[in-house]
């Protein structure tokens, strides 16, 4: 079993927030989700392309987080990209927002 580095000082990390945040990495970096220039908070992306498991490069440190199963990587980062709407939670709220 590997040790999880830990991502502030001498806090553990969960295991399993280290993984939900290497899904959301690989989904930028993969192109099915964007970052919001503003906030830095993901979106879904508008168009995109299937992505093929076979071009998945082993070494990738979001695989390494997975021990290098890239089914789970590829679960994970379904899932994650559920969660997320076609914008930015906090542009769209603050448009929202009602102003005196």
């Amino acid at each position: 079993m590997h040790q999880v580095s830990t991502l502030f000082g001498s806090q553990k990390s969960d295991p399993q927030s280290v993984k939900q945040w290497a899904a959301e990495d690989f989904a930028i970096a993969i192109g099915l989700l964007r970052e919001c220039p503003y906030h830095g908070q993901p979106f879904k992306a508008k168009k995109t392309k299937a992505f093929p498991a076979g071009l998945i490069d082993p070494l990738d440190p979001a695989v390494r987080v997975f021990n290098g199963n890239t089914r789970e990587l590829l679960a994970a980062v379904e899932n994650v990209t559920g969660h997320y709407g076609e914008r930015c939670k906090e542009c769209a709220a603050s448009e929202q927002e009602v102003f005196d």
